[in-house]
């Protein structure tokens, strides 16, 4: 019979190697899903302008802090 501290120790090993097998085929499965993307946009004749909504955008700047003015407050 395994302590609990064995079984512990098993539990992480594995959800380590767990955690590398999806890794691995998260690698393999975006090759293969891009060069399903690629003949879809080949095939349809997809443009950029038709993309262009699906695909990830920078963040915009409006989300930092405002600046402050160097410009004198009248009384």
């Amino acid at each position: 019979m395994a302590t609990a501290t064995e079984q512990l120790i098993e539990a992480i090993k594995a959800a380590e190697a767990a955690a590398a097998k999806v890794e691995e085929l998260k690698k393999l499965s975006r090759e293969q899903d891009l060069k399903t993307a690629k003949e879809l946009i080949k095939n349809h004749g997809f443009t950029v302008t038709d993309l262009k909504p699906e695909l990830k955008t920078r963040a915009t700047r409006g989300s930092s802090t405002p600046r402050k003015s160097t410009r004198r407050k009248s009384k």
